[in-house]
């Protein structure tokens, strides 16, 4: 089990890095709601006959319920504000929810679920996140982009919405697998978001896209829901999140051959620093308040 974790772990970062490209290519021609919409609704067309096939569509009206808020908080606002960030940053602006998220998890985890980091993982930690910045604040980074602070403040956003849940619903957890809280959580995201997205009027371009928004649909709201729900079930709050420091290198080398960025030594200096404080934490053993 311990060497499926990486796989996992890794299966979730190339999603969110591949997610950050096809975000900024859909921009090219589509606005925020209209992908948000489209593909949380593609998402869920493909989700929902799949997990009945599976026999992971559980339709407990009390399931779908306590699924309400964590639809909201844990794909509706950080789909919608993610994606509208990237209006103003570039797609770098990934290591900006890396730089921010599990220093945030830490204080919940600790304040909520008893964790305690190790000195080693608060140094993996700090690396991890002087990595971040490198690469955020490098030639082609996010900040360098127009309105960068419009951008932060939406990334903020989408940053303590998704900390939430890294904590909050262990219990849901231990009582039902990911893949069985996927459906409500896609299916309540839509009738959130979509309505807002059909007022502000659908882009009269989104067919020759759907390609596009299909393939983001899958690798936004379906592989990496999987992957993170399946670590948080086996791992702590903390050393799971470790996977978003992945993210913004893989979202860094893709988008040298598809978006044209070119690799600088900041790029290459902040890769290593991310690498680096993910072995420091994905190596320290977190502890509870029992271990004291």
């Amino acid at each position: 089990m311990r060497f499926f974790i990486p796989i996992v772990i890794f299966t979730f970062a190339f999603s969110r890095g591949a997610q950050r490209i096809l975000t900024a290519l859909a921009l090219e021609h589509l606005d925020p709601w209209t992908i948000s919409g489209a593909s949380l609704t593609i998402a869920t067309i493909f989700w929902i006959p799949f997990a009945a096939w599976k026999g992971w569509l559980i339709t407990d009206t009390k399931l779908w319920l306590r699924c309400m808020p964590l639809g909201i908080i844990n794909i509706a606002i950080p789909a919608v504000a993610f994606i509208a960030a990237q209006r103003f940053v570039s797609a770098s602006a990934a290591a900006l929810l890396v730089s921010s998220m599990p220093i945030l998890i830490a204080v919940l985890a600790s304040s909520l679920l008893g964790e305690r980091l190790r000195p080693k993982a608060v140094v993996g930690i700090a690396v991890g996140t002087l990595g971040v910045i490198t690469l955020t604040f490098g030639k082609g980074g996010s900040l360098n982009g127009q309105s960068w602070a419009a951008g932060l403040i939406l990334i903020a956003i989408g940053v303590v919405a998704a900390s939430a849940v890294y904590v909050g619903w262990r219990n849901l957890l231990s009582e039902y697998r990911g893949v069985e809280i996927l459906a409500p959580q896609l299916v309540i995201s839509v009738v959130v978001v979509l309505p807002v997205a059909l007022a502000t009027g659908f882009s009269a371009s989104l067919l020759p896209q759907l390609p596009l928004l299909t393939a983001l649909s899958i690798v936004n709201f379906v592989f990496p829901q999987i992957a993170m729900f399946w670590l948080i079930a086996r791992t702590t709050a903390v050393r799971a999140a470790l996977a978003n420091y992945f993210a913004p290198l893989i979202a860094t080398t893709l988008a040298v051959p598809i978006l044209g960025q070119k690799v600088t030594p900041l790029i290459i200096v902040g890769g290593v620093f991310i690498i680096t404080g993910a072995i420091f934490i994905n190596t320290a053993r977190q502890r509870t308040t029992k271990d004291r």
